[in-house]
């Protein structure tokens, strides 16, 4: 099962700090210190167990491929990867003079060790390239391959994800092969961790090119406002991110007038609303036409967002590989919405009735899985007023919405993609195929017949699998089966001490690369 509900993971797994800032006194205050905030605890970063926060991993351990802003796979610890021509083995050549922190060499030894850890594992089923493991084998001390049952077409971008792919050191186990450390090969070396946060220093032994700051602090403040707030004091030098520590659009906006540096950029995931398929109205795809036309997408994005938002009427925004043709974003129409209903033999008269059921809708919504949803789905309550509607917006904590969304106890929800790298087999092949072990994500649309479409598409290689892609795009569009909202912009913010800031490549990155700070 992919744990990466998007803001989901940051109100569960270890622990929230109780603290609404924190003293100086508990962190250095070098000049070569980089402070970024995030909303929980690092923990102890074990590749095979989801009690970290996902973006914290990326800073210490490294992947065979990495995954540029450009969607582009680009060299990581492997220099060179060859896919052979029936797709059932991948060939890598290894970095060479690559160690891990302590000293101990990364070579294809190390490398089968820790693929083996995860591939063919079945908690890790989740994953193609583990599913389909078949075995390793290796060429001398810099040449891996490995062998899979069935093509994976995925599998290359799949070993650019923040864990389980990444590289330990096989001495940071004890007898029984549990991770006793976090030592990888990456820019930075944890070197201590708690509850308030952890310092990290530069890994001056670093293969690639090394941080400009020598030492980083990841500072535990999980309430938004109190990172505004250590931003305006000086005690942060960067917030923000989906993955590490939402930025509102409203706070955003308040920064910037203040002086503080926002970097808004086009994000990777789209922002929905996902149909129960439990929901007899629902099943009227009539409904589902009108509810697709009665949505005005500018105004949720330019109003409810401040603007760091890009209407949508597509899945995945063009930046991510494989996302299809566009659809222009469709005008808000309350006429098109009511004759939709009309033709589907929907009666106005009164209020829309059809077979003595009346149009209503239960709008399930939860703040503390994704902040800011009872205020969209509001405004949507009252756009679709306008057609007739009856909308009721449960608003509900986090743990009833990991009960009810998997459960289909709601005719609307929101949904979020998961974004790069992990789309758009990721979002696919668990948000829509019936059977996939979704836990608390849930699904934004299942049937047997989209199963097929599905699987089709994620099964298909070569320039064929372009082919099945859009055919299943066109299954979503044809059949109304998705309602795309907007694609939030990656907010971020720092205070005027930090240069050269620049946006990594996923929102599963932390920001360091080319920093420098101002005396």
């Amino acid at each position: 099962m992919l744990d990466m509900n998007r803001r989901i993971f940051l109100a569960s797994g270890t622990a929230l700090a109780a603290v609404a800032s924190l003293p100086r006194s508990a962190f250095s205050m070098g000049h070569e210190t980089l402070r970024i905030a995030i909303a929980a605890e690092t923990g102890d970063l074990n590749l095979l167990q989801n009690v970290s926060t996902l973006s914290s991993y990326t800073v210490v351990f490294d992947g065979l491929i990495h995954y540029s802003k450009d969607g582009t796979l680009q060299p990581g610890l492997a220099t060179k990867w060859t896919v052979s021509d029936d797709q059932l083995s991948i060939a890598f050549d290894l970095r060479e003079g690559v160690t891990f922190s302590d000293g101990t060499p990364f070579d294809s030894a190390a490398a089968e060790w820790n693929l083996k850890r995860w591939m063919g594992v079945p908690d890790f089923s989740w994953i193609g390239v583990a599913d389909a493991f078949e075995g390793i084998t290796t060429d001398g001390p810099n040449k891996l391959t490995v062998k899979l049952k069935r093509p994976v077409p995925a599998a290359l971008i799949e070993l650019t994800i923040v864990r389980p792919v990444r590289f330990l050191s096989p001495k940071a186990v004890d007898a029984e092969g549990k991770q006793t450390a976090p030592i990888g090969t990456g820019p930075w070396i944890m070197e201590s961790f708690d509850s308030s946060g952890s310092v990290l220093v530069r890994n001056e032994k670093y293969w690639g090119e090394k941080p400009l700051v020598s030492r980083l602090e990841l500072k535990v403040v999980p309430d938004e406002l109190a990172r505004a707030n250590g931003l305006r004091a000086g005690d942060l030098d960067i917030i923000g991110g989906d993955w590490v520590a939402t930025l509102s659009p409203r706070r955003a906006r308040a920064l910037e007038a203040e002086g503080m540096k926002v970097v808004a950029e086009p994000g990777t995931a789209t922002m929905l609303v996902g149909y129960s398929p439990k929901s007899k109205i629902i099943a009227d795809k009539a409904v589902r036409d009108a509810i697709f036309v009665s949505i005005d997408r500018a105004a949720i994005a330019k109003v409810l967002f401040e603007g760091y938002a890009d209407p949508t009427a597509n899945l995945f925004p063009a930046s991510i590989p494989q996302s299809g043709s566009r659809v222009e974003v469709p005008a808000r129409d309350i006429a098109a919405a009511k004759k939709f209903l009309t033709d589907g033999g929907w009666s106005e008269s009164g209020g829309w009735m059809k077979d003595g059921t009346p149009l209503t809708l239960d709008f399930l919504v939860s703040e503390e899985s994704l902040p800011g949803s009872r205020r969209i789905a509001e405004m949507i309550q009252g756009q679709l007023s306008e057609v007739g509607f009856q909308v009721q917006v449960s608003s509900v904590d986090n743990a009833t919405m990991h009960e009810r969304r998997p459960a289909f106890d709601y005719d609307l929800a929101f949904f979020t993609t998961y974004g790069a790298p992990y789309d758009p087999h990721g979002t696919l092949g668990n948000a829509f195929v019936s059977t996939a072990d979704s836990g608390p994500d849930g699904k934004i649309y299942v049937s047997d017949e989209l199963d097929v479409v599905v699987k089709a598409a994620l099964d298909a290689t070569g320039a064929e699998r372009d082919r099945k892609m859009q055919e299943l795009y066109d299954w979503l569009r044809n059949n109304t089966a998705i309602c795309p909202i907007v694609v939030s912009q990656r907010l971020w913010a720092h205070n005027p001490r930090v240069e050269n800031f620049s946006l990594p490549a996923t929102d599963y990155d932390l920001p360091f690369q080319g920093i420098t700070l101002k005396a």
